[in-house]
C-alpha cells in the first residue's frame, strides 16, 4: 500500500506561507483524506493570507495525481460529487489574494497538474514532466483541470495537454504557457527562491485586485471590462500603495508595503463608481 501523503503548512517569514507534501516512499497522492487536510490548511491561509504561497513536495514526484482505488469505486453520482469537491477545493487556490506558486521539482500528474493550473504561477525544474493522463483510465481531468486549461492555455495547446494524455517535459510545458519559467534540476530551490523575491516588488493590494479583474474579466465585454478596470484602479487610490511604490521608484529604493492583512476589507463600490462609465 502507497504511504500515506502528508501536507504541511510552514511559514519561513511572514511573507511566504509554504503547503508541503511528502511521503514516505516519495510519491504524494491526492487521496480524499489528503485533500481535506489541504482545505483545512486553505481556511488558515485565507484568514491570514500571505504575500506568496507557495506549493512544494520532496521526494519522486511533485504529485502523481488522486488515490485510483477511490476513483475506481465511484459511480456515476459519486463521480460527480467527487468532481465538484475537487473543483470547490482548487477555487479555493485561484479565489485567493495572494500570489500564489506551483514549484515543480518531479513529475506532476492529474490532480496535481490540475492543482497547479490554479495556481498564478508555475515553475519546472528542467528534469520534471507535468500532464493530464485521464483519458488514459477511462475519464477526463475532473477537478477544474479541463477547464482550466482551456481557459489558461488556450485550445490548441489545451487540446494538446487533455487529449494526448501524455505528461510533457518542462520545456513543452514552457513552450504552450503551462510553465511560467523552467529552471536546472540542481539550482530549483535557490531559483525559485530568487523569483519569489522578485515577486516580492509587487504591491499585495494592486495584486490583489488585478488578480480580481483577470478572474472576473473572461465574463465582460470590452465596454464592461474597461469600466472594471477603471473602477479598480481608482481602488488602488483608497489605501497607501500608489503613493508608497511611486516615492520608492523615484528615490530608487525598495518599497515597503503594508500587510495584505490590512488590505482585507477594501471599500465596496460605490453608487458613484457603479455609475460611471468609459464614456465619462
Amino acid at each position: 500500500m502507497q504511504p500515506e501523503t502528508q501536507v504541511e503548512l510552514t511559514s519561513t517569514e511572514q511573507e511566504i506561507f509554504r503547503i508541503r507534501f511528502s511521503s514516505e516512499g516519495g510519491i504524494q497522492i491526492l487521496s480524499e483524506e489528503v485533500c481535506r487536510q489541504l482545505g483545512q490548511l486553505l481556511k488558515v491561509v485565507a484568514k491570514r493570507p500571505p504575500r506568496i504561497l507557495v506549493f512544494e513536495a520532496t521526494g519522486r514526484t511533485f504529485l502523481a495525481g488522486a488515490e485510483l482505488r477511490e476513483l475506481a469505486a465511484l459511480d456515476r453520482r459519486a463521480a460527480r460529487r467527487y468532481s465538484r469537491r475537487g473543483q470547490k477545493l482548487f477555487r479555493k487556490i485561484a479565489e485567493l489574494p495572494c500570489l500564489t506558486v506551483a514549484a515543480i521539482h518531479a513529475p506532476c500528474a492529474g490532480g496535481g497538474c490540475e492543482m497547479s493550473l490554479a495556481c498564478d504561477f508555475r515553475f519546472l525544474a528542467d528534469t520534471a514532466r507535468i500532464g493530464l493522463p485521464e483519458v488514459t483510465l477511462g475519464i477526463i481531468p475532473g477537478w477544474g483541470g479541463a477547464a482550466r486549461a482551456l481557459r489558461v492555455l488556450g485550445p490548441v495547446a489545451a487540446r494538446r495537454l487533455i487529449l494526448s494524455g501524455e505528461l510533457l517535459p518542462a520545456a513543452e510545458a514552457l513552450q504552450i504557457g503551462l510553465a511560467d519559467a523552467v529552471f536546472p534540476a540542481a539550482e530549483f530551490p535557490a531559483a525559485v527562491d530568487a523569483r519569489l523575491k522578485r515577486l516580492l516588488r509587487c504591491a499585495p493590494g494592486a495584486v490583489a485586485s488585478a488578480k480580481r479583474f483577470l478572474s472576473e474579466g473572461h465574463h465582460l465585454d470590452l465596454t464592461d471590462l474597461l469600466v472594471e478596470e477603471s473602477r479598480l484602479f481608482g481602488r488602488c487610490y483608497a489605501g497607501d500603495e500608489p503613493a508608497e511604490g511611486i516615492a520608492a521608484f523615484l528615490n530608487k529604493r525598495d518599497a515597503v508595503w503594508p500587510t495584505l492583512e490590512a488590505k482585507r476589507n477594501p471599500p465596496e463600490k460605490g453608487a458613484d463608481e457603479s455609475a460611471e462609465s468609459v464614456e465619462s
